[in-house]
């Protein structure tokens, strides 16, 4: 009897077991039953879009003014707000060591050119009277005399500061009496004055990498400051850095303004909106097949029935489409538009249109 049990006993787990295998066959069947999965074949369209971005006004020229020699403040004749001309005097210095020196000089390059000039008399009429060496000696006195004189000259007239070119003061860091030292010969000095010119805008855009290849020179653009209300500035796309930051991985565009009525400040904020069109048609995609990734774009794409991650690089754009600007993707090749999130390389899938 306890034989029988025993027998009953373990054919009852043979069968569970056997129960068991074929369980786990079914589910291993089920798991590799391929998925189907949408996909679509690359079209040719031309593409127009608008990029949309911020931009930051800057003065066309922007320079600190300093002293080339050092002096006292005498006077000065501009403040902030006041527009100016190119050379126009700004402020005055007194350096009274200077003005010693100038006087000397002249004096002596005055004594210098006398001495000369009666040597060449006495050498030219009666050269037999005096050596060549001695009018030699009297003639390097007289130029190198003559050369302070000069040097003296253009020192005292540094004293003067004039504008570098026409624009608007927008600081102005000078007291009467202050003493203010040589720009050149010191490097930490303060600046005079601070000058803008703004009658035309330099607009600084950064621009992402993902958009360089969609921008060149000429693109046209609408530009509006929500400081400026009613206003839009038509411009053109001016300048290109062609160098990426590489903090930031964006590249500076830059677009002239024109501001003759000064209503544009630097360092007022623009939304730029820059019309962009594809020069040809080129291959396109529906934008489900796109997957972006820390920047960089990939699609998925079904080779003999086996998925593949390519990493592709993105043109223009709309709604529904973008530009595949990728050698790796021709008119045959099979995108997945549908069920791409639930697929991953080396997969097997059923392809359908």
């Amino acid at each position: 009897m306890k034989n029988k049990i025993f027998l009953v006993f373990t054919v009852s787990i043979l069968f569970a077991c056997s129960d068991s295998a074929e369980k786990k066959k079914d589910i291993a069947k089920n798991n590799e039953k391929v998925i189907n999965v949408k996909v679509v074949t690359p079209q040719q369209r031309a593409f127009s879009s608008d990029l949309q971005i911020i931009g930051n006004a800057l003065a066309n020229k922007h320079v600190l003014v300093h002293a080339l020699e050092g002096g006292a403040v005498s006077s000065f004749s501009k403040d902030i707000g006041d527009v100016v001309s190119k050379g126009e005097v700004l402020a005055q210095l007194y350096n009274p060591q200077l003005s010693r020196e100038l006087e000397i000089n002249k004096a002596s390059s005055i004594a210098a050119e006398s001495n000369y000039l009666r040597f060449k008399n006495v050498f030219d009429k009666t050269p037999e009277l005096t050596t060549i060496q001695e009018f030699e000696k009297v003639k390097a006195v007289y130029l190198t005399e003559s050369a302070k004189f000069k040097a003296s000259k253009i020192r005292d007239s540094l004293l003067t500061i004039r504008a570098p070119f026409s624009g608007v003061i927008t600081k102005r860091n000078i007291e009467l009496g202050a003493i203010v030292q040589s720009g050149v010969q010191n490097s930490n000095t303060t600046p005079l004055f601070e000058l803008m010119d703004i009658e035309y805008i330099r607009l600084s855009i950064a621009l992402p990498e993902t958009e360089i290849d969609n921008i060149s020179l000429g693109m046209e653009a609408n530009v509006s400051f929500s400081e400026i209300t009613g206003k839009v500035y038509n411009t053109k796309v001016s300048r290109l850095s062609k160098a990426l930051n590489s903090r930031t991985k964006t590249m500076e565009v830059q677009l002239d303004i024109n501001n003759k009525d000064l209503n544009i400040s630097p360092g007022m904020y623009a939304n730029v909106s820059i019309k962009l069109e594809s020069s040809e048609a080129k291959f396109s995609l529906p934008t489900e097949a796109l997957l972006s990734v820390k920047s960089e774009f990939y699609v998925f794409v079904v080779e003999d029935n086996t998925v593949t991650k390519l990493k592709v690089k993105k043109g223009l754009s709309n709604n529904k489409y973008f530009e595949v600007l990728s050698n790796n993707i021709d008119q045959s090749t099979k995108v997945i538009i549908e069920g791409k999130s639930i697929v991953k390389s080396g997969m097997k899938v059923n392809p359908v249109n």
